[in-house]
């Protein structure tokens, strides 16, 4: 079992949210002075239970809502669970938000020094990774510009070539698989590739799945928390297409 690097167990995370009773300006006025108001319960995961082994990449596919982006934001830290556990043995790096924490006033060399910055990792190491940054942004003419002078494309070009050069550990992907043009994709696929064959863990969020799976080995289908399968991603893959009445 020593290979095994995430592992979760009945894993679950209520939310409280407020209630949907039409309130009256009495009623309003009441709660507003108790400060206390009526409550109900939102089960973003239930019992969801599965494990990963090293050097494999998952799907974790579902509607929008299902619980998928909760899950990731408690295996990276972000949140906590309500109930159920998770081990995980291996150093957690995220793509979730590309460009989150860069500064539209700062130019791309700086950003990606910024990048690193927040993410703890050194000025020195991101000198040894500035080339391959710049090399796969496919940005050279425009890194001494600022990145308010940026396209969207461009700014998402420049942070996944940024985090996929300073990865570590296991991977959590959050749908970034989109980014850029057709054949800017094609790359960005490639780059995972080469992670995994590194050693690396991916786990990566998807509505669907496309050319990516052909390097997963299983899938994990969520559905409104519910986990409803976890298994050869061929498999799952049918159950939620079948599921979500999707034609391919």
């Amino acid at each position: 079992m020593s290979n095994i690097v995430i592992q979760t167990n009945n894993l679950s995370k209520r939310f409280k949210i407020g209630t949907k009773e039409r309130l009256t300006f009495f009623t309003s006025l009441r709660y507003k002075l108790s400060g206390e108001y009526p409550e109900t319960d939102l089960w973003a995961l239930k019992n969801i239970s599965f494990s990963v082994k090293k050097g494999e990449m998952i799907a974790v596919i579902g509607h929008n809502g299902a619980g998928k982006t909760t899950l990731f934001r408690i295996l990276s830290g972000i949140l906590k669970q309500t109930s159920g556990t998770y081990n995980i043995t291996e150093k957690v790096s995220c793509m979730f938000e590309l460009g989150l924490g860069f500064n539209l006033r700062f130019t791309a060399i700086e950003n990606v020094y910024l990048y690193g910055a927040l993410h703890g990792i050194s000025r020195k190491e991101i000198d040894k990774k500035m080339d391959a940054i710049v090399e796969f942004a496919e940005l050279d003419k425009f890194m001494g510009a600022k990145l308010g002078e940026y396209s969207s494309g461009m700014i998402s070009r420049l942070a996944f070539a940024t985090v996929i050069q300073t990865l570590q550990g296991i991977i959590l992907v959050d749908e970034v698989l989109s980014v850029g043009d057709i054949g800017f994709q094609k790359k960005c696929a490639k780059a995972f590739e080469k992670v995994l064959n590194e050693g690396h863990t991916i786990l990566f969020i998807s509505h669907g799945i496309g050319e990516e799976k052909r390097l997963c080995t299983n899938a994990l289908y969520i559905d409104h928390g519910n986990q409803m399968a976890f298994g050869p991603i061929k498999e799952v893959e049918d159950m939620y297409y079948e599921k979500m009445k999707i034609q391919r």
